[in-house]
Order: structure tokens, then sequence, then C-alpha cells
């Protein structure tokens, strides 16, 4: 375990710095109050047509995965600016000048709602104030990240961060969601275009049920007793709900990347993952798998270990494969199924 306790200490120092050299923010929309353990539904407030005199209207999304879904629906009637770029951590984004100027000339915003994107909240809300930010997550019922009153993660290896998962678009029936919430918040706001909104919507929602029949088929390959996931952070909750998954544990707890495991904690998953004889892990395209490689060398039980990345808060790259929400999610169902079948 050598390499852990050491590496935890070089982690433990930076954070010291940031914390040091760092400035403060109002505690409550920090990760961890109040305003992030709540669960209820969300709603997308009233709103009221916008009079364009012609011009498109101006659409913010934060995240990429957002975006496209606001893209696929909004389509050419829009002006569609995406705040954060492929491959971008959607918990550790800071906007810069050219992103806060989109903010503030859109005539809507669309956020995940569930504070996912813990450093932009309070720049959209101070620049954007007089803008509707909708929370595109809006009648979705979320997951709980308290794992005690979930009961999807293995208690031996569990962190208790509780509140609302904001990773909803694991779930495909959630982006559903998403896409009729974008398609009603165009309309409203520019009724002009009504109709094409609503076409483009109907013809995404037609491509999400062939994903969900893609994912489907593509799963029925792992065992029941063989779907049992260790990510990188607790990303992966929706998925597991949606398609009967366990996941055994996290490399860091809770819901943020920006959150620090304890050397404990790693000690207890690498001791549950080899008692389950779990020998892989999934990590992410956006973040660093500094210490799931860690973990991984510390587990003597498997012959081999496998630290497969997921795209999980950001799409890839154009080329990649995994540039659109739904390729993404073809290539997560995919790289799960390498990781798992024997």
């Amino acid at each position: 375990m050598n390499q852990i306790y050491r590496l935890l200490l070089i982690i433990g120092f930076m954070t010291g710095l940031i914390i040091t050299t760092g400035c403060t923010s109002n505690a409550a929309n920090e990760p961890g109050t109040d305003q992030d353990a709540d669960t209820s539904i969300l709603a997308i407030p009233d709103l009221t047509a916008v009079t364009q005199s012609g011009a498109k209207l101006q659409v913010v999304a934060t995240t990429s995965i957002i975006g496209d879904v606001v893209a696929n629906v909004g389509g050419d009637a829009i002006e569609l600016t995406v705040l954060m770029a492929p491959g971008q951590d959607p918990h550790s984004y800071q906007p810069g000048a050219a992103e806060l100027t989109a903010v503030a000339r859109a005539n809507v915003i669309f956020v995940n709602g569930w504070n996912l994107e813990e450093g932009l909240l309070d720049d959209l809300e101070a620049i954007g104030e007089n803008t509707p930010i909708i929370p595109i997550s809006a009648n979705i019922t979320p997951l709980t990240l308290n794992a005690e009153e979930e009961g999807d993660h293995d208690d031996e290896a569990d962190h208790d961060h509780t509140g609302a998962d904001p990773h909803v678009w694991f779930s495909i029936q959630n982006v559903e969601q998403w896409t009729k919430n974008v398609s009603d918040v165009l309309s409203t706001l520019d009724p002009d275009n009504a109709t094409i909104y609503a076409n483009n919507a109907a013809q995404y929602l037609t491509a999400l049920a062939e994903l969900e029949q893609y994912t489907n088929s593509q799963l029925a390959a792992i065992p029941a007793e063989q779907r049992v996931l260790v990510t990188n952070h607790d990303a992966l909750g929706y998925f597991a709900h949606d398609y009967d998954f366990t996941i055994l544990g996290t490399v860091i707890p809770g819901r943020s990347t920006l959150a620090e495991p304890a050397a404990a904690d790693l000690t207890a998953l690498i001791s549950v993952m080899q008692a389950k004889n779990v020998c892989t892990i999934f990590t992410e395209s956006s973040v660093s798998d500094t210490l799931a490689n860690t973990v991984a060398t510390e587990l003597d039980t498997c012959d081999t270990v496998q630290v497969l990345p997921l795209y999980t808060g950001a799409l890839g790259s154009a080329g990649s494969g995994a540039d659109t929400y739904i390729d993404m999610f073809r290539s997560n169902v995919d790289t799960i199924v390498t990781g798992l079948v024997r």
C-alpha cells in the first residue's frame, strides 16, 4: 500500500496549496451544503416568448452532453454556444471571458440542474440574472447518492455522500425527458419555430429508442453475477439502476471528481475487489486515472487487471467515436461489455 500513501500525500499537499491561495465563495452554492442535498424534482420556470426581430434564438448549454441534445432539438433554428469543450470535466470547469460573454447575450441557458457545474453556477446567476436558467433535468426523479437509502452499492466499500445524483444522462429515459424539456422551452421562447423543434425532438426520440434497443442487446452478454462495476467516481448510478448492475465501489468518493479519497477508502476498495474477485476498474476520459492505476497495482488476487476509460462527464473529441451523446453511450456500453464478459 506504500504507493497509495505516497500518492495521497502529494494530492493532499497540492489540495492545501489550492485552498490556501483560492478565493472564497458563497457557501450556499458549495458542494456538501444543504442545497446539494436537495433531491426534489426540478421544475422549468415560467417563460414568455422572446422578441427576436428575425434573429435566431441565442442559446447557451453548459456541458458538451447537454449541448448535443439541445443541438439535436434546436437544429439550424437556434444559435447555440456550448461552454465546455469535449473532454472537459464539468465538476472542475471554470469559464473564461469568451464564455461569460456568450452567457451575457443569451436568451436562455440550459444547465444540469443539480449543481453538476460546480465552478460555473455563481457566474451564470450573476451575469445572466435576467436570462432564464433552465434545469434540463426538470421532471426527472433523481437518484440519491446516499448508499444506505439506495442500496445500489456494496456496504463494504461505501461512502455516505448524500444528495441528488446529477449524472442523469446515464439513463436513456432521462435523456428522452431532456429532449422533451428542450423542445418545450424552445417552443415557448420561439413559437414561430415550434413545429421545427417538435419535429426535431421526435426524430431524436426515435434515435434514443434505437439506442435503448442496442444497449439491451449488447448487455445481454453479461451474466447477472458479473454485472458489477468499480468506477473512478460515482457517475454510473443511473446506468446501474436501469440495467441491473451493482456498483461495488469508487476510487474517488461521492458524486464529484473534486473529492479527495483517504487511504482508508482505497484500502477498503482494494479489499472488497479482492474478496469479490473484481478485476476491472472503469475510469473516465476527462479525469486523471492515476489513483485507479495505483489501486490496480495492489490487486494481487487478479491474474489480469483491466483499467478501461469511459466517457462520463463530457463527449469525446471529433473522430473519437464518442462525439455525440448516442455515440458516447454506445461506446461506453461496448467498453463495459469488453471489461466484464469473461
